[in-house]
C-alpha cells in the first residue's frame, strides 16, 4: 500500500549547491535533495523522488525544511527515520517523520515560510560563526532597520528583490511579518512570507542593513547578503479536510 511520508530536515548548506537537484553542463552538483534520494534508494532499493517545500540557494542552511515522498512499504516510521539518519551525511539529519494524506504536497500546501538571517556583531570575526552568519563590525541602527522593514510588509511586487525576475510569471508575494531582534553579539532578522523569490530574503536583508548603516549605504553593494547567514526556520501548513499536517 502506497504511503505519503513527511520529513522535517535540518542541514548545513555550506557544501551544497542548494536543496534542489542541480545539473549544470551535464554535471550533477551535490545537493541536499540528491543526498536524501541516495539515502532513500539505499533503504528501499529503488529510486524515489522527493518533493521539497523550499529551493534553498547554495550555502543556505535549514533548521526545519519540509519534504515528502511516496513509497509502498510496511516499514515503521521510526525505523525509516533511524535508517535515513544512518545513510545520510552528518550535515543532513531527519528531525521528524509522519505519515500524511496521499494528496499532501510539501510545497503547494505550505501556508507560509519563515527565514531567519543571522548577523554576527563583534569587532573581530569568529571562526565558529564564519559559516553560519554575516560578520558586520560597523554600527547598525536597529530603529532605522525596523522602520525600513515596515515598507516591505504586505502584498506587493518584489521583482526588484529577485534574481532573474523575468523568469517568474508573477513576482507578487505577501510578507506577513519582519522581526528584527538584538541579542548579545547577534542580530536576528526573521521574515515570514507566503512565498519567496530567488535571493528575495537575502536582498531584503541587504536592504535593511543599508538602511541601518552609513557605510553600506554609501560604499557597498548591489549584491544580496551572504548565503551563509540565512536559515529556513519553519514551514507553516494549512488545514486540509480536518487534517493538520503540522
Amino acid at each position: 500500500m502506497e504511503r505519503n511520508i513527511f520529513l522535517e530536515l535540518e542541514y548545513i548548506g555550506t557544501n551544497y549547491f542548494g536543496f534542489q537537484l542541480q545539473n549544470k553542463k551535464g554535471k550533477e552538483e551535490v545537493s541536499v535533495q540528491g543526498e536524501l534520494e541516495k539515502a532513500l534508494c539505499k533503504l528501499f532499493k529503488k529510486k524515489i523522488r522527493v518533493i521539497g517545500s523550499s529551493r534553498t540557494d547554495r550555502g543556505v542552511h535549514a533548521k526545519a525544511a519540509a519534504v515528502n515522498f511516496k513509497v509502498d512499504t510496511k516499514i515503521p516510521l521510526e525505523n525509516i527515520k533511524k535508517a535515513l539518519n544512518i545513510f545520510l551525511p552528518s550535515n543532513i539529519r531527519v528531525k521528524k517523520i509522519k505519515e500524511v494524506l496521499l494528496d499532501f504536497h510539501s510545497r503547494f500546501w505550505a501556508k507560509s515560510k519563515v527565514y531567519r538571517y543571522v548577523i554576527y556583531r563583534a569587532k573581530e570575526p569568529s571562526v565558529f560563526w564564519k559559516d553560519f552568519s554575516w560578520h558586520i563590525a560597523e554600527p547598525l541602527d536597529l530603529e532605522k532597520m525596523k522602520k525600513a522593514s515596515k515598507k516591505l510588509t504586505g502584498k506587493r511586487d518584489f521583482s526588484s528583490f529577485a534574481k532573474k525576475a523575468k523568469k517568474y510569471k508573477d513576482c507578487e508575494r505577501e510578507i506577513k511579518s519582519i522581526s528584527i531582534k538584538k541579542k548579545p553579539n547577534f542580530i536576528y532578522i526573521d521574515i515570514e512570507a507566503d512565498g519567496f523569490l530567488r535571493n528575495m530574503a537575502r536582498n531584503i536583508v541587504m536592504f535593511l542593513v543599508k538602511a541601518g548603516s552609513k557605510k553600506f549605504k554609501t560604499g557597498r553593494s548591489n549584491h544580496p547578503a551572504p548565503a551563509r547567514g540565512l536559515y529556513l526556520l519553519k514551514v507553516k501548513y494549512m488545514h486540509r479536510r480536518g487534517c493538520l499536517v503540522r
